[in-house]
């Protein structure tokens, strides 16, 4: 079995060489054209893509955000996204857009959950618990919804705090 150094590696090359073929024009279906897309939406991480082999195995962070972890997170909500599973991301960044969220900031917000379900499965040595991610997906999608009505209210000159 491969070490977390090889596999982080493996997931780099891969990035690197979705990128290349992204730049290059060729033609990517399913899941590499979505990641492509998302390594797209990112622009202050492109000189990364474009170096990855150049990276080793060394960690990277830039301004505190670890690009390839944040791009994998992205990533993973595309997925959810483009095969509706599960339906409550879908509902949840909808619930974001009319919010006033836009689409990517909205992805980011259902990332930062996807994000928490992994480091609570991390912390305590468990398996994805899909009840609990919908959970906080709705929970997500409520204080979207709450915010909305609030500033609907605000705008209207309605009041607020009672």
């Amino acid at each position: 079995m491969a070490d977390y150094g090889e596999l982080r590696q493996i997931g780099r090359t891969q990035i690197g060489l979705i990128w290349q073929l992204a730049q290059a024009g060729a033609e990517l279906d399913g899941r590499d054209r979505r990641l492509a897309e998302v390594l797209g939406q990112h622009p202050e991480y492109h000189h990364v893509w474009k170096d990855v082999e150049s990276l080793g195995g060394e960690d990277l962070t830039l301004d505190g955000v670890n690009p390839f972890v944040h791009v994998a997170m992205h990533h993973v909500v595309e997925d959810q996204l483009a095969n509706n599973d599960p339906p409550q991301t879908a509902l949840t960044l909808e619930a974001l857009l009319k919010a006033g969220t836009d689409r990517h900031d909205g992805v980011h917000a259902i990332a930062a959950v996807v994000a928490q379900e992994m480091y609570d499965m991390l912390r305590v040595g468990r398996v994805f618990d899909r009840d609990a991610y919908v959970e906080a997906l709705h929970d997500l999608a409520r204080t979207a919804k709450q915010g909305s009505r609030r500033g609907r209210m605000t705008e209207r000159g309605g009041r607020r705090g009672r």
